[in-house]
């Protein structure tokens, strides 16, 4: 490792150390930068514990002391533990956000093409961190709780820009504005199930300069009565839908329709609504190659897009930002099947959350540094893990660009 790599990777720890250390009344053994290194390159190189992050700090002590300071050697799990548990959250959720504020917004022209692919979405979807299951007693009752986060996903660059907290007696809905607050919104188009389909939610996004797309259910029973009204004659009346695509798999067959309507003087709920520029609904029928049923859903969106040249355009717009939201699964699943999320047992105070955030940030260092392979462009995540863990020269390559 060069000179120049010793002095970056310095300033990672450094930067890590900017963070409030909850230790700090206690005079700590360990700096909180060189434990939150360690327990990074853990992460990137397949540890998932707290025991993995101590392995790993024995088993590389001489490479890391070449740029962390170590004071009193390796923290044990323990110290891992407790200090995970202890640090704040919110702190930590900040410097994911800065981190993916300076990679991905300055890619993007602050324009909306025609072209539903061209859009910057961020799809915001919630999560369950299904192993801090734990039973607490409440008024003489015992309730099971688990901790959960809102996560914001950048569909063209499969990066987590966010992550919030969602406190054992809160909820999504009520986070949902508090983290939009902290984004940058502009040229952007926010897209969310049902739950967050709320009028405060559309006001801050319009408000941060964004748009959104968001479906409707039976939470806004008002709202969905309305949408079924206006979109049932556009449908019914038009032969052919002002959009329509096919797909093939997972053993079934899907036609998906959708009709939409920019004129909304007569919708009712145009007030509550603030921006409002279009509704639509997508029609989905299914049906399964195997048994030969078939099923249909409709479901309703509303969005502050306005309309483009044709119909048809607008349509597959909508379409296109319906059926891209979904891609924050990627996420999740890469979090529980690569990373083993949902097994992680941490249940002490905030770790769990914190341990999360610092899983995300691992992910956003693969995505955006490509390997020291022939094709790079094309390797996948589970390659770029294991290349991590065989190649100190791409874990340098990683660390560097998060100091950078």
């Amino acid at each position: 490792m060069s000179q120049t790599d010793h002095a970056v990777l310095g300033q990672l720890a450094e930067k890590f150390a900017q963070l409030p250390d909850p230790r700090d009344q206690r005079q700590p053994r360990h700096l909180l930068g060189d434990l939150l290194v360690i327990a990074l390159c853990s992460m990137l190189t397949g540890g998932r514990t707290f025991a993995d992050m101590e392995d790993y700090g024995e088993g590389h002590a001489e490479w890391l002391r070449t740029f962390l300071l170590l004071p009193n050697g390796i923290p044990s799990h323990d110290t891992f533990n407790r200090v995970f548990a202890a640090l704040d959250s919110h702190a930590l959720e900040g410097a994911l956000r800065q981190w993916g504020s300076q990679c991905e917004a300055p890619h993007w022209d602050m324009t909306l093409p025609e072209h539903p692919n061209a859009l910057r979405q961020l799809a915001v979807d919630g999560k369950r961190l299904r192993g801090s299951r734990r039973t607490e007693e409440c008024s003489g009752r015992s309730t099971t709780k688990m901790d959960q986060t809102l996560n914001v996903w950048c569909v063209q660059h499969g990066l987590t820009l966010a992550q919030r907290r969602i406190p054992p007696d809160g909820s999504e809905i009520e986070q949902m504005p508090l983290l939009l607050r902290h984004l940058h919104l502009q040229g952007a188009v926010v897209t969310a199930d049902a739950a967050h389909a709320q009028t405060h939610t559309a006001q801050v996004i319009i408000e941060r300069g964004g748009e959104y797309v968001l479906c409707v259910k039976g939470n806004q029973p008002a709202t969905l009565a309305a949408l079924e009204q206006a979109l049932k004659p556009l449908s019914a009346a038009v032969v052919r839908p002002h959009f329509e695509s096919i797909g093939k798999g997972h053993g079934r067959l899907e036609t998906r329709r959708c009709w939409v309507l920019a004129e909304l003087a007569d919708f009712a709920p145009r007030g509550q609504w603030k921006g409002l520029g279009s509704i639509g609904v997508i029609e989905s029928v299914r049906e399964e190659l195997g048994t030969g049923k078939v099923s249909t859903e409709r479901r309703y969106y509303i969005s502050s897009l306005g309309a483009l040249s044709t119909e048809q355009a607008t349509a597959q717009r909508l379409a296109g930002i319906v059926r891209s939201h979904w891609g924050v699964e990627a996420l999740h699943w890469r979090l529980d099947v690569q990373w083993g999320e949902d097994q992680c047992r941490a249940r002490a105070g905030k770790a769990a959350t914190n341990l999360s955030g610092l899983r995300k940030l691992a992910i956003n260092l693969l995505c955006a540094v490509p390997p020291p392979v022939r094709t790079a462009a094309t390797v996948s995540m589970r390659r770029r893990h294991y290349i991590a863990t065989i190649n100190p020269n791409y874990l340098t390559a990683l660390l560097a660009h998060f100091a950078s």
